[in-house]
């Protein structure tokens, strides 16, 4: 993936059939969402949760993080200094 220039970045991420990206922490917020295909992404708790096209997953910045696919996927995937989506509200 690209450094982050002034605290953004996007990236086309494309996992071929049994690929992954081992854990890391992000620097940045980070967006990971899947636009073909299907995979697992897994955060803090290491424990993995199954993405299709059409889903996503967010980290926080310094979130332990991976990603993985049986099948391929492509995915596209954003970093940033702030949230790039707006916090769930709670009932």
């Amino acid at each position: 993936m690209h450094e982050p220039q002034d605290g953004f970045a996007v990236d086309v991420v494309r996992l071929a059939p049994g690929g992954g990206i081992g854990r890391h922490p992000t620097r940045l917020w980070q967006l990971f969402l899947v636009v073909s295909g299907s995979g697992w992404v897994s955060g803090a708790d290491g424990e993995r949760c199954p993405l299709a096209a059409g889903q996503g997953a967010l980290w926080s910045p310094g979130e332990e993080h991976a990603s993985g696919s049986d099948e391929g996927l492509l995915a596209v995937v954003v970093q940033c200094r702030v949230r790039p989506l707006p916090a769930e509200e709670s009932p």
